[in-house]
């Protein structure tokens, strides 16, 4: 959620608490000051009836508003007044009236003087001043949200600008990051901070791509060497077994460990993002590609490969991981199938899956895609290709998951 919105959802909720709590104490306060005025005129009409009754002795009842009756000498009766319903004979109902009730004294004979207005009903009153009060809170709230729109466009315009710059940047442009000045302290500070710590990371970044790309080519050189001494010395004559079983261990150990370098070069050059191009690619042409290659070890092994592709599985990422990913899970197929056995391929439009046939479930699915697990601890295998196959799938968000069913390892990817 933007700040923005979540200013304004706070605007809201507690806007809405204020409505309601202003809504209540200005239907009370109201009604009370209309009483009030209330009260102040029937008391006025009070008065202008009892000089009236004094002058002529009589005075005509006009019920319900002016009522004149007698009451008995012992009639007591302090002027009060107080909310009364009476019938309403044309709407059938009881109607809410506010009297004013006094008593006088004229010719020995007591009076009780009644003056009544009629009041609006609750209902009536809520309506309408919730309907008011409604309308004008809308209207400040409607008035405050383009302000607040208006005032933030203004104050994020420079933040909002930094923010595109940052994503855009990239250590390997080899251009310094620049952020525009905002005329806010802290938004300025908060720049300043971004620019010391890219520096910092630049010379990280920078420092470790260096250190991956001199350590791998630095132990590339020996192993070729001792590669190059193990080669010479199977050419000698007269080499007993021992002899001959203790330099082909040292030649495939060799061989092995500038393979474990390479990966984890290339593990390194992935995280450091040196992989950027883009393309539409089509895994079955290069799955296709990877099964000619691999004809010879396939037909070795009397493997049967069988690619079914329901829809066409294309693909934008960089076509060299593209390559790496489908090389590196269809080896790992190809290792682990037992002779005469099938690996089946099924592609479609947003997933492909690879599977291939075994005696038993993997005893930790949840390990196999770590640097250097090995499930039968086959000394052929460096225990790196499904971590870069791993590395690959997360550098472009896709989703892997294993499943072994029906005597069958499938490894499936969702595009």
């Amino acid at each position: 959620m933007k700040l923005l919105s979540k200013i304004n959802r706070t605007y809201f909720k507690y806007g809405l608490i204020i409505f309601l709590v202003a809504d209540f104490v200005i239907i009370s306060l109201s009604s009370y000051i209309l009483k009030q005025e209330m009260d102040e005129e029937l008391r006025f009409e009070a008065t202008e009836l009892v000089e009236t009754f004094k002058k002529d002795n009589s005075i005509h009842n006009i019920y319900p508003t002016t009522v004149v009756e007698k009451v008995d000498a012992n009639y007591k009766l302090v002027s009060i007044s107080k909310d009364t319903l009476i019938y309403n004979n044309n709407q059938k109902e009881l109607a809410p009236f506010r009297e004013y009730s006094t008593v006088i004294i004229t010719n020995n004979q007591k009076y009780k003087i009644t003056t009544r207005h009629m009041l609006m009903e609750f209902n009536d009153i809520f309506t309408l001043f919730t309907s008011l009060i409604s309308v004008v809170l809308f209207l400040i709230f409607i008035g405050f949200l383009f302000f607040t729109q208006r005032l933030n466009s203004l104050i994020w315009n420079g933040f909002n600008k930094n923010v595109e710059q940052l994503k855009s940047y990239s250590f390997d442009s080899h251009i310094k990051l620049h952020l525009s000045e905002t005329k806010i302290d802290e938004f300025d500070e908060l720049n300043q901070v971004l620019i010391n710590l890219s520096d910092r990371l630049e010379l990280d970044y920078k420092a470790s791509k260096e250190f991956s790309a001199n350590a791998a080519h630095e132990i590339q050189t020996p192993l070729s060497i001792i590669r190059s001494k193990c080669e010479n010395l199977f050419s000698k004559p007269n080499l007993d077994d021992e002899t001959i079983a203790s330099l082909r261990d040292i030649y495939l150990t060799t061989d092995r460990l500038s393979g474990i370098g390479k990966a984890l070069l290339l593990l390194a050059k992935i995280d450091h993002g040196q992989f950027n191009t883009i393309e539409s690619i089509s895994l079955s042409e290069i799955f296709n590609s990877y099964l000619n290659s691999y004809q010879e070890i396939i037909q070795d092994r009397e493997l049967i490969v069988n690619i079914s592709e329901t829809q066409p599985c294309l693909i934008n990422m960089d076509k060299r991981l593209a390559n790496l990913l489908i090389q590196n899970i269809f080896i790992n197929a190809i290792n682990h199938s037992s002779k005469g056995k099938e690996i089946l391929i099924k592609l479609s439009v947003d997933s492909f899956t690879i599977s291939n046939q075994g005696e038993e479930a993997i005893q930790n699915p949840d390990q196999i895609f770590n640097r250097f697990y090995k499930e039968d601890q086959n000394q052929g295998s460096t225990g790196i290709g499904l971590a870069i196959v791993k590395k690959i799938a997360d550098h472009y968000n896709f989703r892997m998951t294993y499943l072994f069913k029906d005597f069958k390892h499938n490894f499936t990817f969702h595009l």
